[in-house]
């Protein structure tokens, strides 16, 4: 058995001569493929592989080469195809996938299933196992929360627009995260019961079943206070894209006074890129301040309007508060959102 340990580079091709490349960087060996007969394997699958014989390290299999149109499948998806491909195929079945996120790797190695991404990682039982140092990924025991990507994905769904059956690739633009970054989070969204994923053609697509407002509720234990850290700073001209925050915020909204210096927010690179630029200048401490600034784990922006944070995030940045009148006027914010 080969184990694999280096990174490798790899020109932009075809994940055919990708996969050529990989196999004989890693072995030596030039890898010749046969197409296989195809024939009685149903049209749905035919049209999404290419189906080819090789061997590899010693062994024979059979090859099914994802066309790179498609978005990447679950672990559960391919375990099912597996199950329907390989009564027609001789040798044992790999998936030779362009892309598939660590998260799903595992549960392909949990669950057995073949799989080489090219340049990248590979697992054929009795024959290759590159799984690099950064596999596997699993998450922290006891972890019952999205990650920021996961939450705001979920937020936008209730507070900006609908995200039921838009193509990954769609959803991925409207929040400006990579392609790889929404297969992620459908992984993570899925695992938690709060959405299900459907295929539509040759795309993934989220689906929420339950109505927002008990989307929101049961999603509450999951969610988490957007802020990262604070910091005290001298602000000539506060504004946009820093938005309003925290009690500055609540008190645009209810009735509660602001405090005597205004907090704003601000995306997880923007307050280093500032500072760094001499936009703001640290303070100590409130003294020597003219504002506080909440660096968030997500760009507020992609929720808020021009001037504060959306009421969800900011309700639950407040939620472990002490202040008793901050608690009352928190419940509010829910009476704003179009459930």
């Amino acid at each position: 058995m080969y184990i694999v340990q280096n990174m490798f580079s790899f020109v932009q091709a075809s994940i055919i001569q990708q996969l050529r490349n990989y196999v004989e960087t890693v072995s030596g060996a030039t890898l010749e493929l046969r197409p296989l007969e195809v024939s009685q394997i149903p049209l749905f699958l035919r049209n999404r592989y290419a189906f080819h014989s090789a061997a590899l390290f010693g062994r024979a299999w059979s090859l099914a080469v994802e066309d790179a149109s498609w978005d990447p499948g679950s672990p559960a998806e391919y375990g099912k195809q597996a199950e329907i491909l390989q009564p027609h195929l001789k040798a044992p079945i790999a998936f030779v996938l362009s892309a598939l996120p660590s998260h799903a790797r595992n549960r392909m190695v949990q669950k057995g299933i073949p799989f080489i991404v090219p340049g990248n990682q590979a697992f054929l039982p009795g024959g290759l196992v590159d799984l690099r140092e950064h596999f596997p990924q699993t998450t922290p025991k006891g972890r019952t929360s999205l990650s920021p990507a996961a939450q705001v994905t979920l937020l936008y769904h209730l507070l900006r627009e609908p995200l039921n059956d838009l193509p990954l690739k769609d959803i991925a633009g409207k929040l400006h995260y990579s392609a790889m970054m929404l297969t992620n989070v459908k992984d993570e969204l899925e695992d938690a019961g709060i959405c299900e994923v459907e295929r539509i053609g040759r795309s993934l697509s989220l689906k929420f079943p339950a109505g927002k407002r008990s989307l929101w509720e049961n999603s509450q234990e999951r969610l988490t206070s957007p802020v990262k850290k604070t910091r005290w700073v001298q602000w000539k001209t506060p504004g946009y894209p820093a938005l309003l925050a925290g009690i500055s915020a609540l008190s645009r909204r209810t009735m509660i006074a602001d405090d005597p210096l205004p907090t704003y927010a601000l995306g997880p690179r923007m307050l280093e890129s500032w500072l760094e630029k001499g936009v703001l200048t640290g303070r100590p401490d409130a003294e020597e301040a003219s504002a506080q600034i909440e660096v968030w784990s997500y760009e507020p922006k992609l929720l808020g309007d021009n001037e504060c944070v959306d009421s969800l995030s900011l309700y639950l940045s407040l939620r472990y508060s002490a202040d008793e009148r901050v608690q009352q006027q928190r419940e509010r914010l829910l009476e704003e959102v179009a459930w």
